[in-house]
């Protein structure tokens, strides 16, 4: 199951969601489904732009437990000259 959304709030930032959904059948056990959720936002002036995304994942590698929840955030500064 993936979601996506997509907003250009003003002419030169936009802003954006995501939801992913993966299910892996686990055999003689329970079924175990990785989840990953994202935030982003960008801005835009001439040639340079900066990003910033903000994204969580629960169960990664298709683990259960709180190690296998990860957090992180990504900055991006683009110029082009």
């Amino acid at each position: 199951m993936v979601y996506v959304t997509y907003s250009c709030v003003l002419h030169n930032l936009s802003i954006s969601y995501g939801e992913h959904e993966s299910k892996k059948d686990v055999s003689g056990g329970t079924d175990i489904t990785a989840s990953v959720e994202s935030f982003q936002i960008a801005y835009s002036m001439g040639g340079a732009s900066i990003k910033v995304a903000e994204t969580h994942v629960d169960n990664a590698n298709y683990q259960t437990g709180a190690a296998n929840d990860i957090d992180g955030t990504t900055i991006a500064l683009t110029l082009a000259f």
